[in-house]
């Protein structure tokens, strides 16, 4: 007999395991979701922007939209000239650094900088806010800043497992400027192992995937 309720309890043991592997592994199959998205920006021809608007919390985000605003800058300072045109003069696009934490600083905010466009950015360039602390807040704060300051047009910059699901709830919750849709331009940065062939060889990428997959699943039905 209790050789028998062992056996039970082993079977059932057994089952559970096996639909948690399951559902474990579609898990993991589904999330490839949020990988599924294709960028407006190149990374090479400058999408005329108000704004750059980083959100902090990835690594390399900060040094990489640090980097796109110096193009931004050089462009302004020695704009292409078409054949047969003069050319139009360029305005460097505002450094918009969201959700960096109470603790930020225009010193924090450097030390994530090249040294390159360090010696050039200056405090005028930049808006660092540190209030926001989700993606969500995020996008809260910055529509304050963008109705404000009549930002019409922004580069949008975030690692690309994140890209999906920030892109769609800064269209949801910023409201248009100036009564005009906010154009959204998006880049989104290289963070290993988030990439769309390496994240499942990687327990923290398989991990981070799958969470930013329920999320993005969340914020679809409930925005």
């Amino acid at each position: 007999m209790a050789k028998a309720r062992i056996r039970k309890i082993n079977l059932v043991l057994l089952s559970v395991s096996a639909f948690l592997v399951s559902a474990v592994a579609v898990l993991i199959f589904l999330a490839g979701e949020i990988y599924e998205y294709q960028d407006t920006f190149d990374g090479v021809h400058l999408p005329k922007v108000d704004v750059i608007v980083c959100l902090a919390g990835g690594r390399g985000r900060i040094a990489e939209a640090a980097d796109v605003w110096n193009r931004y800058r050089e462009l302004a300072l020695f704009p292409v000239k078409e054949a047969g045109k003069s050319p139009a003069p360029s305005r460097n696009p505002v450094l918009y650094i969201s959700g960096m934490g109470p603790q930020a600083n225009w010193n924090v905010f450097l030390r994530n900088l090249r040294r390159g466009v360090r010696d050039v950015i200056t405090p005028s360039d930049v808006v660092i806010e540190n209030r926001s602390s989700n993606t969500y807040e995020n996008a809260v704060v910055f529509s304050i800043f963008a109705q404000a300051r009549g930002w019409e047009r922004m580069l949008l910059i975030t690692s690309r497992y994140h890209m999906k699901r920030a892109r769609q709830i800064f269209e949801k919750v910023v409201p248009p400027p100036l009564s005009r849709p906010l154009i959204i331009e998006t880049l989104s940065v290289y963070q290993e192992p988030f990439e769309p062939g390496e994240w499942r060889w990687s327990l923290h990428g398989i991990r981070v995937s799958v969470i930013e997959y329920l999320k993005w699943i969340y914020f679809r039905a409930t925005l």
